[in-house]
């Protein structure tokens, strides 16, 4: 009979683990093509973990799949994402920017020329510095979109 218990043991202790790290693990939403730049994506995530409030997480990268930004979180949401519906991405010249629900609410903004953007960048800024350039980028866009707005600056 110990040998059942046993087993039973090792049994019970494997599914609690397997259901454990089943649960907060990443999940890739979708990818979405930047609208204006050829052979550009921005892939979504989502983490799922028994929590209130889950992080996403995006990246931007060529058709060849090369990164041209590593992933980082976005934002936090109540929302379990199933589909891309509600994101756009879409680009001015060389700016690429993210919304999501509202069209003109700006939730990630990136440079590809310079290596500037929110919520990151290629530069190794302090935060005040990182705001200041992704002001500046909003501002750029603006003067094609003059509805644009931060979600940061809210």
């Amino acid at each position: 009979m110990a040998p059942i218990r046993k087993m039973k043991s090792k049994l019970f202790l494997l599914l609690t683990l397997i259901l454990f790290t089943s649960c907060f693990q990443e999940r890739k939403i979708g990818q979405i093509k930047v609208s204006g730049i050829e052979d550009t994506f921005m892939n979504i995530y989502q983490k799922d973990e028994f929590d209130f409030v889950t992080p996403l997480y995006y990246e931007i990268l060529d058709s060849d799949e090369n990164l041209i930004l590593e992933k980082h979180h976005l934002i936090g949401t109540e929302d379990h994402i199933t589909d891309l519906n509600d994101f756009k991405a879409k680009s001015y010249d060389s700016i690429l920017y993210l919304t999501w629900g509202k069209e003109s609410e700006i939730y990630a903004i990136y440079d590809l020329k310079s290596g500037k953007g929110y919520p990151k960048s290629k530069l190794n800024e302090n935060w005040k510095t990182k705001f200041e350039n992704a002001n500046d980028l909003v501002n750029r866009l603006k003067e094609m979109n003059p509805n644009l707005n931060a979600n940061w600056n809210k």
